[in-house]
């Protein structure tokens, strides 16, 4: 069996070589980038790698490589690269532990991860001035999760440094890479770099580097048992003739197997112990442990080494003194394979005592061991061992952020005690510990099942501590097939009255939060101000932040303003102490909500510029989003749309690559520019994209099923539009569906009044005039005006004109007062259809002018919607006043000097007109208003006007 060496012939990646060249010499140049190289085992990735980097000189090449271990430590590939990079090294190990010291605290997971991978990043770039620096990752397939966000954030801020990394990976890689692929190819500096198979000329060229020129019969042959798979090649080719005559089938792979066994058959019997003890270790060996376990002279080691080495069976690491690696992973598991049971049990338990005698408490060897320990027997003294290295790992991969590899560890961990035969408060304690890591790394579903599963452990073992732990594990989550079995947790807890008073007030607002969620308004109201008196009282500010959070829940339902800005500034200034920043976020979200409903737009800036300066200063994804969108929407508010149009816009590029598996954050981009085209009358950035997004994606919530009519009528598809109206008809009523979001009444008034729905109507009206009024509200997709409009708006379509009329007053004057232009526009068209509806000719008149302010304003703004009815209301006004009063301007001269009394002569005298001309106005007077004389003239002139 022939080892690849560097020296072996490379033929037929011309094309992809010259590309990864081309970026290695973009890096050096300032724009650097990461290339994703993929292929089936044996293609080539590693040999296309060492060929683009030989000589790259000046410019430093570290590799790292994942493995095929599931005790590996977190990080793994990464850690092999800073050691070699002190100063980066230190700058993680100082971040990592900073973030380990803040996770007892409950700061927000996203943000300390970020600020690490942050810290890491940068030191990174930093480290590749001025001469550039490549990084190698090998076998992206088999990192874990922690490597793999660290390359997803390193690789979205290469784009303009000196830094390539170049990672490769199989086409058939882990869910881990699966999940995690897609977010990187959407980043601008990820190239994706795919081998394929080589071809038949390509063998012909590659064989001939070996033994001169081939017949074209032997060629294809070998082409055809290879699958032009180099790897398989080497083995085909070491074979005679009649070996493996029907592997092609397999494409080489049995040709690979049975060269393999031919090796080790040739090998003396000490060499071929010694790799079955390097396959047991995985697939890259350090010959010092291999010595260790075999028992024999380092130094005979390291020569059995060196003779597989030259048999083809292992090679030599580039990047480590005394290390050796299977020629290929598939070499490593047809030799474990090959093992029998008993054997390998032996050489696992070895493993395990050797490493745990030179490692000592290492806790990145911790899961290693944990493994071997597993692996090598099933007697309680070895499962009990190998919990306490898996508890070992977990510990040490949550101070790593590996919240995945931490929950695996704790998994392996429970069921070792679990086979152990444990005793429940312990079993409890773990699985504690096990729901903790699956609520960090995200799996909800399972971190419920698991507390609760501790807190029935707990109870029935008399360990009310843990029933109350169990209870607060899972929470901030929504959920709703989650929250009833989160409030039966948490009811089972609280009712333990001997309960810390920090633990109680927690448990307290865990339950207010679950109740607020369920649409418990009353249940939350009580329970959030339990919390609230309990935890000020203790005065812990973790306990006080849950409380704050489930009042919050409430919105408007029982806490006026000034306590929502009280509450929103202890949620900033507790987030800003204890390390969490979307904390703070929230705190000023909640201010500048409460700011617009009265109309404190000063309040309003000052809260902005707040969330921006944080959005600065933490650089999170998600804090720049929601920076981003609450000045986009305020923007609108003042009628600044092509700001806010831009603002939007660098929304939706964030929410497309940092934030993509967040379906809301597309999806508010969507509904913004949908309210824009509300407003402004212009659809042309409506698409049919937000449709299928709201009609597949979406959850069926309020503000869902409201703007699915309403996307529908602005793409032109009334008839749809009405389908769906419809449907949500019977739902209005429900209680919570109005008040779930701002914007479910603002975008269900506009339906209603399409769909002239008089019975909606009414029943609209009377549940909007029960809630109180705000100066405006939808900050975080798009600012409306005064609430009064909504109320115009239905008055005016159930004919209500005289109460339109106050409310669109209402409205005016309170959107004049916040500087919401384009509300001011829209608030004076309907104020001017509801004075053409009463139709007295003052009313006609002030509609007129109305109508006009409106146009004038809106073609300032650029309004093509309002500008149109604007221009159809004035058209409207002038034939009212036509209609009104028919008279011309010297007719009602006229009539007026005869309410006076004054005869033809005295009129005429006093016009300087002659009286048989007076005599012809006062008939034409007399046959316009249909009257008998000049005595009802006076009568009608003296009536007042409406």
């Amino acid at each position: 069996m022939t080892g690849q060496s560097d020296r072996e012939p490379f033929v037929g990646r011309a094309r992809e070589l010259a590309a990864l060249r081309e970026m290695l010499t973009d890096a050096r140049g300032g724009s650097g980038g990461c290339v994703l190289v993929s292929g089936p085992p044996g293609i080539g990735k590693t040999r296309l790698v060492q060929e683009a980097t030989r000589e790259i000189g000046g410019t430093d090449v570290l590799w790292g490589r994942a493995v095929d271990d599931p005790g590996a430590p977190p990080l793994w590939p990464w850690r092999r690269i800073l050691r070699l990079l002190p100063t980066v090294d230190d700058v993680v190990d100082a971040a990592l532990a900073a973030s380990d010291a803040s996770l007892d605290r409950g700061v927000d997971l996203d943000a300390v991860r970020f600020r690490a991978f942050a810290a890491a990043t940068d030191a990174l770039i930093e480290a590749a001035e001025p001469q550039g620096l490549v990084i190698v990752l090998e076998d992206l397939h088999w990192a874990d999760a922690a490597s793999l966000r660290l390359l997803r954030h390193v690789a979205g801020d290469v784009g303009q440094s000196r830094l390539l990394i170049v990672a490769t990976h199989r086409d058939r890689g882990s869910s881990a890479l699966d999940g995690v692929l897609p977010e990187l190819l959407r980043l601008p500096s990820v190239r994706a770099l795919g081998l394929p198979a080589l071809a038949e000329n390509d063998v012909r060229a590659y064989l001939a580097g070996y033994g001169g020129p081939l017949r074209l019969d032997a060629a294809q042959e070998i082409h055809r048992r290879s699958g032009g798979n180099p790897l398989y090649l080497r083995a085909v080719t070491a074979l005679p003739e009649a070996a493996g005559a029907d592997a092609h089938r397999t494409g080489g792979a049995a040709e690979l197997k049975h060269l393999v066994q031919t090796t080790l058959q040739g090998l003396a019997l000490a060499d071929s112990e010694l790799l079955d003890a390097a396959a047991v270790l995985g697939e890259e060996v350090d010959c010092a442990v291999l010595a260790a376990i075999s028992r024999r002279p380092l130094s005979e080691v390291v020569s059995s080494a060196d003779e597989a080495v030259r048999k083809g069976v292992l090679t030599t690491v580039p990047y480590g003194a005394g290390l050796r690696r299977f020629i290929h992973a598939v070499v490593r598991d047809e030799i474990y394979a090959a093992l029998d049971a008993g054997a390998r049990e032996r050489l696992h338990r070895r493993a395990a005592e050797v490493l745990e005698e030179r490692e000592g408490p290492d806790p990145l060897i911790a899961g290693v061991i944990a493994g071997h320990w597993l692996r090598s027997a099933d007697d309680r003294d070895s499962l009990l061992r190998a919990a306490g290295w898996c508890v070992a790992a977990a510990v040490a991969a949550t101070r790593s952020l590996a919240f995945e590899q931490a929950t695996a560890f704790l998994t392996m961990a429970l069921g070792a005690h679990e086979r152990a035969g444990s005793p429940p408060p312990e079993r409890a304690e773990l699985l504690l510990e096990l729901a903790t890591a699956e609520f960090r790394s995200g799996r909800y579903a399972g971190s419920l099942q698991h507390a609760t599963l501790a807190a029935e452990l707990a109870k029935a073992a008399g360990r009310r501590d843990l029933v109350a732990a169990a209870a607060l594990v899972v929470h901030d989550v929504g959920a709703s097939d989650l929250l009833p079995a989160m409030a039966r947790l948490c009811d089972l807890a609280l009712e333990q009255d001997d309960a810390v008073p920090t633990i109680r007030a927690r448990l307290l607002a865990q339950r207010a939060s679950i109740a607020a969620d369920l649409g418990q308004v009353d249940d939350a109201e009580r329970l959030s101000e339990q919390a609230m008196r309990l935890s000020e009282q203790c005065d812990d500010p973790n306990a006080l932040l849950d409380a704050v959070r489930a009042r919050l829940k409430l919105g408007s339902v029982g806490i006026d303003v000034e306590e929502r800005l009280r509450l929103g500034a202890l949620a900033v200034d507790l987030g800003n102490r204890g390390g969490q920043p979307l904390t703070a976020l929230w705190g000023h979200k909640w201010r500048i909500e409460a700011a617009l409903e009265v109309g404190t737009m000063p309040a309003v800036e000052a809260e902005l510029m707040a969330v921006k300066a944080l959005a600065d200063d933490t650089r999170l994804p998600l804090l720049r989003w929601h920076d981003l969108r609450l000045r986009a929407s305020v923007e609108a508010l003042f009628g600044r749309f092509e700001s806010a149009c831009e603002i939007d816009a660098e929304a939706l590029r964030l929410a497309s690559t940092e934030l993509a598996d967040d379906l809301s954050a597309a999806g508010m981009g969507h509904a913004f520019t949908v309210e824009l085209a509300m407003v402004t009358g212009d659809t042309a950035r409506v698409t049919p994209v937000y449709w299928e997004l709201l009609s597949t994606r979406a959850p069926s919530i309020p503000i869902v099923l409201v703007s699915r009519p309403l996307v529908l009528l602005l793409l032109g598809r009334p008839d749809e539009a009405h389908a769906h109206y419809e449907q949500l008809l019977p739902l209005i009523e429900a209680p919570g569906f109005l008040t779930s979001v701002a914007g479910v009444a603002n975008n269900l008034v506009p339906l209603v009044t399409e769909f002239a729905d008089v019975k909606t109507a009414e029943t609209l009206l009377d549940l909007l005039a029960q809630h109180p009024p705000i100066a405006a509200a939808g900050a975080g997709v798009y600012c409306a005006g005064s609430s009064f409009k909504n109320l115009a708006r239905l008055s005016l379509l159930l004919g209500q004109f005289y109460a339109a009329v106050g409310y669109f007053e209402t409205a005016l004057a309170v959107n004049m007062r916040i500087g919401a232009r384009p509300e001011v526009v829209l608030t004076r068209l309907g104020l001017a259809e509801a004075l053409l509806g009463r139709s007295g000719l003052a009313d006609v008149q002030r509609a007129e002018g109305q109508a006009r302010q409106a146009a004038d304003e809106a073609r300032r703004l650029g309004m093509p919607g309002p500008l149109r009815r604007a221009t159809a209301l004035l058209d409207r006004s002038r034939a009212g006043m036509r209609s009104a009063d028919p008279l011309t301007p010297r007719e009602r001269e006229i009539a007026g000097l005869v309410a006076k009394a004054l005869s033809n002569r005295q009129i005429a005298d006093t016009l300087v007109l002659s009286e048989r001309t007076v005599e012809s106005h006062v008939r034409s007077i007399l046959a316009k208003l249909g009257l008998a004389n000049r005595t009802e003239i006076a009568t009608r002139a003296a009536t007042p006007k409406r």
